[in-house]
């Protein structure tokens, strides 16, 4: 089951994109759905402007299929940006 959130970005507060906890592996989508700011996403709750994994430009988007034991953090630019995440559960082989 698909689901999806609009979340909220503080530029100096990581905030936890990816499901909390260990979870059953997933495949996430980012958006940075504003029209300036970057959206920083990182491998921990200590990703900045400066050290992160990926940076998404305004109006772009990155997916990930995310192991059930990794998670994904962002901040953004400037606060108040919007990262738009939707998240679906890894197929399981037959």
């Amino acid at each position: 089951m698909a689901q999806h959130n609009l979340v909220n970005l503080s530029n100096s507060t990581a905030e936890l994109l990816s499901p909390f906890g260990t979870h059953s592996g997933v495949d996430i989508t980012i958006q940075n759905v504003n029209s300036d700011g970057y959206v920083y996403i990182g491998a921990s709750s200590q990703v900045t402007s400066t050290n992160y994994g990926y940076r998404i430009s305004p109006n772009n988007a990155i997916s990930f299929e995310l192991p059930g034991s990794d998670s994904l953090y962002a901040i953004g630019s400037t606060t108040g940006l919007k990262a738009a995440v939707i998240i679906t559960n890894l197929d399981s082989g037959a």
